[in-house]
């Protein structure tokens, strides 16, 4: 019996050093059984977006766009200060800017929505609600899931017709026009309507066009269906 109990402390002893090991080396490196880390894997399955007042604060704090990417990525989740429950939740990350001074931004995930929002706020998560759908100037998307044909047509005829006649013939070219030239137009979006959000996108199909396609989506089967366009003359 002593022989028995003396093996199982040893063996206590180092499945915990084992442990302590594993989430040192291991922890915000991929290792998705994590809470923290699965809460980031599903948020960076997502368009992350930033308005106009808080991409100007990621610049302000010293990041680029990259260095807030990848900070969020290797940030901590405060579940504590977060809001865990219910379809549109709110993520508080903690990080430290490039100086070294501690700051913490929130992300908002919504059950059925494809977009997650960066936001800078003095309010509690629980107070915060998963839109700016009010917001005039359009956001900056700060990142894109790593999916070649993210972005696909309605298979309406006439809207597909339509598609072509701006300049947009094919899903190949729909992806590329909103990755090279993409902003998220809060404008044009209800990320709270349940079940389904709507999302606003706008985007140009070159350099020198006089005009802005604005085009309505939504999140379906992990990937985004443009199903309405409308076309706006560019402020110059």
């Amino acid at each position: 019996m002593k022989d028995f109990l003396r093996r199982l402390k040893y063996y206590g002893l180092g499945f915990g050093i084992g442990t302590i090991m594993v989430m040192a080396l291991f922890d915000n490196k991929g290792c998705s059984w994590f809470p923290s880390n699965r809460v980031k894997d599903n948020l960076f399955s997502r368009m992350i977006v930033a308005n106009a007042s808080s991409f100007a604060e990621i610049k302000g704090q010293g990041f680029s766009k990259t260095q807030f990417l990848k900070t969020i990525q290797n940030g901590d989740v405060d579940f504590g200060k977060s809001k865990k429950q219910g379809l549109d939740k709110v993520y508080r990350i903690d990080y430290q800017t490039p100086s070294g001074k501690k700051q913490h931004c929130f992300m908002t995930m919504g059950d059925e929505s494809f977009v997650s929002e960066v936001l800078f706020s003095t309010k509690k998560a629980n107070q915060i609600s998963p839109t700016n759908s009010d917001a005039e100037l359009p956001g900056q998307i700060l990142f894109f899931p790593k999916n070649e044909f993210l972005f696909y047509m309605d298979s309406s005829q006439i809207f597909q017709e339509k598609m072509k006649e701006l300049g947009v013939p094919n899903d190949k070219k729909l992806n590329q026009f909103i990755r090279k030239y993409g902003q998220f137009s809060f404008a044009h979006s209800r990320l709270t309507l349940h079940p389904k959000p709507i999302h606003g996108l706008q985007f140009q199909t070159s350099n020198h066009s006089k005009e802005s396609l604005e085009v309505q989506c939504i999140w379906f089967k992990d990937k985004i269906k443009v199903y309405n366009v409308m076309v706006t003359p560019k402020d110059f």
